[in-house]
């Protein structure tokens, strides 16, 4: 008996769960695109993010040519963001920048479009595509919105994407010499130091350089790198071992 009524309140607890959740996820019949983004802003603020992000897909697809629409769009790129869905995001701010290109709110979809790739950076030691991105979205910002309140934040992404990039580069490039490759090790540093923003650690690659002709045994060159790098680099770390070098090579 007890078996037969445990199985009956598990079928109607199972029924229970499919109801209510149909009830959820059953759309909204609004009779105009303001009350479903009404809807969704609150959804937003009870924390229901999901139902919100339905709420906006709904209008965007029930009211197309609604004002709403461009809102509603930004809104789910925002939630899509906020729970850490990054390349959705982005998907999603990329669309409307293509379809409001002059809308007001355009640099704050450049903006986060350029922090969902941001926010995939990884460390310098590993690809750095995602970097890259990063620090052209933040670049198309600066150069488009120059009066945008993003832009003091964009500046500093920036920098930090373009330290990321140069630094991985060195990285690279203190492999091959530490393996002995100096030939691509000289390859990777002149283009860390042409093709870069000045960072700080330039001074190693400069140093560096010289060193690998050394070891190349292409001493002329490397007796001229390290006159250089004495003249540019005066109180790097490095300026001992240069002068030494220096010393040894006349």
């Amino acid at each position: 008996m007890n078996f037969r009524l445990s199985i009956t309140i598990g079928i109607i607890t199972g029924l229970s769960t499919i109801y209510s959740c149909s009830l959820f996820t059953k759309e909204i019949v609004a009779d105009s695109p303001k009350e479903l983004l009404e809807e969704g802003i609150k959804a937003i603020k009870l924390d229901q993010d999901l139902q919100a992000r339905t709420l906006f897909t709904q209008l965007i697809e029930d009211f197309p040519d609604s004002k709403e629409r461009t809102q509603a769009l930004l809104l789910i790129a925002r939630s899509h963001y906020s729970f850490e869905e990054y390349e959705e995001a982005k998907f999603h701010f990329e669309k409307f920048i293509e379809l409001y290109p002059r809308h007001k709110n355009t640099d704050r979809a450049y903006f986060f479009k350029a922090m969902s790739d941001y926010q995939r950076v990884d460390n310098v030691s590993r690809d750095q595509v995602v970097t890259k991105d990063a620090r052209d979205g933040f670049q198309q910002l600066i150069d488009q919105f120059p009066k945008s309140k993003y832009l003091r934040q964009a500046k500093q992404k920036k920098n930090e994407c373009d330290f990321n990039l140069a630094k991985n580069v060195l990285e690279i490039g203190k492999f091959y010499y530490r393996t002995g490759a100096y030939l691509s090790a000289i390859s990777r540093f002149k283009s860390l130091l042409d093709n870069h923003a000045k960072q700080k650690f330039f001074d190693e690659a400069a140093f560096l350089i010289a060193e690998s002709n050394f070891y190349e045994q292409n001493f002329r060159e490397a007796r001229l790198l390290y006159k250089k790098f004495t003249r540019e680099y005066p109180r790097s770390r490095f300026m001992l071992k240069a002068k030494k070098r220096l010393t040894a090579l006349r």
